[in-house]
């Protein structure tokens, strides 16, 4: 599939979404519980969960740009 075949980008955003999480669970960064008031919120507002993080103030974005990128600088201590 190139990426000017309809679904690439759905494609493209699903295993983006999927690398999110995987780093999010490898840096242990939030609590299960936090994750369950993510996920509720998501499910409130109709956002992506990465949106809701930010909304709850758990996570900047550029916190939430670095986890998707691979990056560590914004969730090094300070």
């Amino acid at each position: 599939m190139n990426d000017t075949e309809p679904g690439s980008a759905s494609t493209m955003a699903q295993k983006l979404r999927q690398r999110f999480w995987s780093r999010l669970r490898v840096l242990k960064i939030l609590r299960e519980s936090d994750l369950i008031r993510v996920y509720h919120q998501a499910q409130r507002q109709g956002i992506a969960p990465e949106e809701a993080m930010v909304a709850l103030g758990l996570l900047t974005e550029d916190q939430v740009i670095e986890i998707l990128t691979g990056e560590h600088s914004a969730l090094a201590p300070v």
